[in-house]
């Protein structure tokens, strides 16, 4: 058992000090990915809700060795709290959310940092009670995050991605629209081809 344990180390210690393991090196352009994501508003706003978590998949195309695109979609269950507690149930969308990446590192590394800017289009779904809170809006995303090749072909990602969002829940009235500030926690696993 000892020695399946030591040959299993050494496989991945032999993977993760393996140099061609690199971002910027042999694989090519064209990532796809997924992973799980946390939001955390940090204004209250109506309707008012509690940290939620789901998931988000990705595609990215690295145009040159420091930019990329990449269009996601992303998919998170809040909870009301404060005065929206007890509507329980709400999906929050990204769909889709489209970001322009500024890796900071310009020589091939292993680590592969950066920062991103881009937009998305949002909706909110209707909790367990009926009370209007369905919406959809567009809204602006600033975020930072990094990318850790374990193989070219693939890599474990984090970012923190804060998002400011402009929402319309009625066509009707003079109080027709509401805004949403969630600050997403992402993980990833990415698949480079």
């Amino acid at each position: 058992m000892r020695k399946i344990l030591f040959i299993l180390v050494l496989f991945l210690l032999s993977t993760v000090v393996n140099k061609s393991a690199m971002a910027g090196s042999t694989a090519g352009n064209f990532s796809v990915g997924l992973g799980p994501v946390g939001n955390i508003f940090v204004v209250d706003s109506n309707p008012e809700l509690d940290p939620g978590v789901g998931g988000y998949v990705y595609f990215d195309y690295r145009w040159s060795p420091q930019f990329s695109t990449q269009f996601g979609v992303l998919v998170t269950t809040e909870d009301g709290t404060g005065i929206s507690r007890g509507d329980n149930g709400i999906e929050f969308l990204g769909i889709p959310t489209f970001d322009l990446k500024f890796f900071m590192l310009s020589s091939p590394s292993r680590w592969d940092p950066y920062a991103l800017i881009g937009m998305g289009f949002y909706a909110i779904s209707e909790g367990s009670t009926n009370n209007g809170t369905v919406a959809v809006g567009i809204g602006a995303n600033l975020g930072l995050g990094f990318d850790f090749y374990i193989t070219e072909q693939f890599s474990l990602g984090f970012a923190t991605i804060f998002r400011s969002i402009g929402l319309i829940d009625s066509i009707g009235g003079n109080r027709n629209g509401t805004a949403l500030f969630p600050v997403s926690i992402l993980g990833n696993v990415a698949y480079h081809f």
